[in-house]
């Protein structure tokens, strides 16, 4: 078929190709809502069969999988919530997927039921999952994966969620709250001088008018748990400083829960991925947030061999820290919005903010291009080799096709690549170009 990784052609879907070694595959956001199965198109069907020829097939799960007639509709029938019945999870184990990150902003769409039919359909499909649970203790727990070449542990968990979709931790009285495995992201405004003082006095005046003066006992209290030399603003924290700023933190006990996890993974596994969904940019979809890189190398630092990031669903830079490869986005993988069926212009985005990406998310062409990564695991452990494999989700389909992945060819997979490339070059990543497929530079790589 073409596009196939010769290396996948020569083994059976499901085993290692070299003996010794663990292959990784890694795709990015999974929304599906259609059935796959049946289609025939060579090019989707050469990229089931790499995900499939891997050891380990990894996704974002972003869907909850449920009978619609066992949960309760959305508030509001524009609310953003993504849905399919459960033969999805069945779907996703056809396309080779056999494990998968449960924390997201979707988790909890449809609430406790529909986190629960999810968990159950995932685990009915043979789909190993971490980042969601019945409390916290089970939602930050390492899931695990055997496969022939030796287990495989997940630790997940996301950025990106309202605070009741957040797992809560047991108690002695209370049972612990379903849902995902939260990096709460703490934000401070940083503002000049003489703006913040200028707030502080209206701030001062905006209490006595609303009442609040007569909990001043409390407000005391409240003062005393925000950060030194900060304001709260009408629940935004802000700061004096020289310029205009937001800045990001993530919370410290939420980091060493995940730390904690993936040491305890390190003990069970021969491979730790660590994962996490995140919206947060900094300045343009393509760029991490500030806290990303920090937590990530304290994630490998902590003994995960691979940090794959998901949420803005379109490509970032990969960083090899280490020896060892951070994807600070993945992109989509399955994208089956409910959008008008009308065929956007062809057209690329300026990298710079306010140029073609103020257009709307489904008529971007780089929202419906992405990569498949390959990464090949020696006996010592080391990252022998990562592979790029670039995807189309059909731009200019359809929309009984658009958001259904298949590998990308001559220069439609030449530009993706160079795109991706010139990604990771601020964290100085070099990608060979070979022919379909990116080959990047692995330090210490064998």
């Amino acid at each position: 078929m073409a596009g196939l990784n010769p290396l996948a052609a020569a083994v059976e879907p499901g085993t290692t190709a070299v003996p010794g070694h663990l292959t990784l595959a890694a795709v990015g956001d999974c929304l599906l809502r259609r059935r796959v199965s049946d289609l025939q198109d060579p090019d989707f069907l050469s990229l089931v069969d790499l995900l499939r020829s891997a050891d380990c097939a990894w996704g974002n799960c972003e869907v909850v999988f449920a009978d619609p007639r066992s949960v309760y509709q959305a508030p509001k029938m524009t609310d953003p919530h993504v849905h399919c019945e459960p033969w999805g999870a069945d779907e996703l184990r056809f396309m080779g997927i056999n494990f998968v990150g449960a924390a997201n902003n979707h988790t909890m769409d449809f609430g406790i039921k529909g986190l629960g039919s999810t968990l159950n359909n995932l685990d009915r499909a043979g789909i190993v999952r971490a980042g969601a649970g019945f409390d916290l203790l089970d939602a930050a727990r390492p899931g695990y994966l055997d496969t022939a070449a030796g287990r495989v542990a997940l630790v997940n968990c996301a950025a990106s969620f309202l605070d009741y979709t957040a797992a809560g931790p047991r108690h002695p009285v209370f049972k612990g709250r379903p849902g995902l495995n939260p990096l709460h992201i703490r934000y401070t405004v940083e503002i000049e001088r003489s703006l913040f003082e200028s707030l502080e006095r209206a701030q001062a005046m905006i209490h006595d008018l609303l009442g609040w003066n007569e909990f001043s006992d409390v407000l005391k209290q409240m003062e005393g748990l925000r950060p030194a030399g900060t304001q709260l603003f009408f629940e935004t924290t802000i700061k004096a400083g020289e310029k205009v700023d937001v800045l990001l933190q993530a919370q410290s006990e939420d980091v060493d829960r995940v730390l904690r996890a993936i040491r305890t993974a390190r003990q069970k596994a021969r491979v730790v991925v660590a994962s996490i969904h995140s919206h947060e940019v900094r300045q343009r979809l393509e760029d991490p947030p500030p806290f990303l890189p920090p937590f990530a190398h304290a994630c490998l630092d902590a003994g995960a061999d691979v940090c794959l990031a998901t949420g803005p669903h379109v490509l970032r830079g990969i960083e090899i820290y280490q020896g060892k490869p951070i994807f600070y986005s993945l992109g989509n993988f399955f994208a089956h919005f409910n959008v008008l069926d009308k065929k956007p212009a062809r057209r690329r985005p300026s990298p710079q903010p306010g140029g073609p990406e103020k257009l709307g998310l489904h008529h971007q062409q780089r929202f419906w291009e992405s990569f498949v990564t390959r990464i090949t695991f020696a006996g010592n452990g080391e990252v022998a080799a990562i592979e790029l494999y670039p995807i189309t989700l059909g731009f200019d389909q359809p929309i009984s096709r658009r958001g259904t992945p298949r590998l990308a060819h001559g220069a439609e997979a030449r530009a993706i690549l160079s795109r991706l490339a010139e990604l990771s070059g601020i964290y100085d990543t070099l990608i060979d170009l070979d022919g379909d497929i990116g080959r990047v530079r692995v330090i210490n790589s064998l």
